[in-house]
């Protein structure tokens, strides 16, 4: 893994536009986040099936479902900038092929 890290050259990466003494401060904090990740390539990939699993120091708290009325159509819809009732009208995000 490379030692150095060009703070000029991630900053242009993610588009940041840092002062030389942000990038001073910066610089040696993103070096030991880089070294750290570096730590991934030590582990043993597959994890061996008798490897401890992940387990919570504490329980999850649940509820049960409860069927609840739900907002009358028309106060649902009265916010929406568009609307084809019964619907929200949105923009289209899916490309047709």
């Amino acid at each position: 893994m490379k030692s150095g890290l060009d703070i000029d050259h991630v900053c242009a990466l993610a588009h940041l536009h840092l002062t030389e003494q942000e990038k001073k401060v910066l610089a040696p904090q993103m070096a030991k986040i880089v070294e750290w990740v570096g730590r991934l390539d030590e582990i043993e990939l597959p994890v061996p099936s008798e490897a401890p699993g992940f387990h919570l120091p504490f329980s999850l708290p649940f509820r049960a479902d409860e069927v609840r009325q739900s907002q009358p159509l028309e106060s649902v819809l009265a916010n929406a900038p568009e609307k084809n009732a019964p619907f929200i009208k949105v923009p289209k995000v899916i490309e047709e092929k």
